[in-house]
């Protein structure tokens, strides 16, 4: 009888599991680059914390905004976190977005050049080098040149350059370009390999902000709070567990370097926005920014195109404080 019994639950808990795995929402994450707004999802994926709240979840590098925004638009992804800029222009165009909530209020990066220039009037009439689309690098590094009495419209040449923030720094040790604006870690990397960093930004914008088309979202409002519940739970274990965190950090930049990585670690954790709400300051810096290029975005109210409901809905709960207490 005990036999009987023991298989019985045997198959019980098979079933349970099997039906569970069935159940699980099958969700595509795309980020648009290996940069500091994107390491909260690569740990909460590869810690299986989505998988609690019902999600198969797997993150996909889609380089830049010009294609990581068009992946969004078609569906191939569910959820876009980060190409803020990107999201934006494609709002200006009449896209039907919505933000849902940023990784972080601030960002860090570094105007890495040629050893060989001494100031950014240097940069008249040189090659920079951008990604494909004009994301966030692009907007800092002609507000930069702005600042510096440049016109990054006559003065310089901008290169789209493939392979994301990697390939601009392996295009610039090359020579092929003579100045790029680079996220952590790659600054530093860059430093020590000899090229000069020239000027530091750091700035209230938002970074990894979380998107998904209007639609997505009317349609599936409670899975949506789900995915953010699970993103919230990710930053908490990225915030208490620094060295499980800095293995899912050497993967994904598959780099050993581990100085490189605490610089990156220590860099996106004091950032984190816990509750993923985004700040007015960042997002009217945000669309300043974003005006420089397109005027229309100076219109823009600070709540505008941000659907706050959520993560306000979650803050309620008492969910974050609840977190935070373990």
């Amino acid at each position: 009888m005990r036999q009987y019994s023991f298989a019985l639950i045997l198959i019980l808990q098979f079933a349970a599991v099997a039906t569970a795995v069935h159940a699980a929402e099958k969700i595509r994450i795309a980020y648009p680059a290996v940069a500091p707004g994107s390491t909260p999802s690569w740990v909460t994926a590869e810690k299986g914390i989505w998988q609690k709240y019902g999600f198969d979840a797997e993150p996909i590098l889609v380089s830049g905004g010009a294609r990581a925004v068009p992946a969004l638009v078609s569906q191939s992804v569910q959820f876009l976190v980060g190409s803020d800029t990107g999201v934006t222009t494609a709002m200006l165009q009449g896209i039907p977005l919505t933000r849902l909530g940023v990784t972080m209020n601030t960002l860090g990066s570094s105007l890495l050049t040629q050893p060989a220039i001494q100031s950014v009037q240097d940069l008249k009439g040189k090659i920079l080098g951008i990604s494909r689309g004009r994301d966030a690098s692009y907007i800092r590094l002609a507000k930069l040149l702005r600042d510096n009495g440049l016109n990054p419209n006559d003065d310089v040449k901008f290169l789209s350059i493939g392979g994301g923030e990697g390939g601009r720094l392996s295009a610039l040790k090359a020579g092929v370009i003579q100045g790029t604006m680079l996220f952590p870690p790659l600054d530093l990397l860059g430093k020590n390999e000899g090229l000069k960093i020239l000027a530091k930004f750091d700035v209230p914008t938002p970074g990894g902000g979380i998107n998904v088309t209007t639609a997505y979202l009317k349609q599936n409002r409670k899975l949506v709070v789900n995915f953010l519940k699970g993103y919230m739970e990710g930053i908490h274990y990225m915030l208490r567990r620094k060295d499980e965190s800095l293995k899912v950090l050497y993967k994904y930049f598959q780099n050993p370097d581990s100085v490189a990585m605490g610089y990156l670690y220590d860099e996106t954790t004091r950032r984190l926005e816990k509750d993923l709400r985004p700040n007015a300051e960042s997002i009217s810096f945000h669309y300043e920014m974003a005006a420089l290029d397109d005027p229309r975005a100076a219109k823009f109210s600070a709540k505008e195109f941000w659907d706050p409901s959520l993560v306000e809905e979650i803050r309620r709960s008492g969910f974050v404080d609840q977190l935070y207490k373990q």
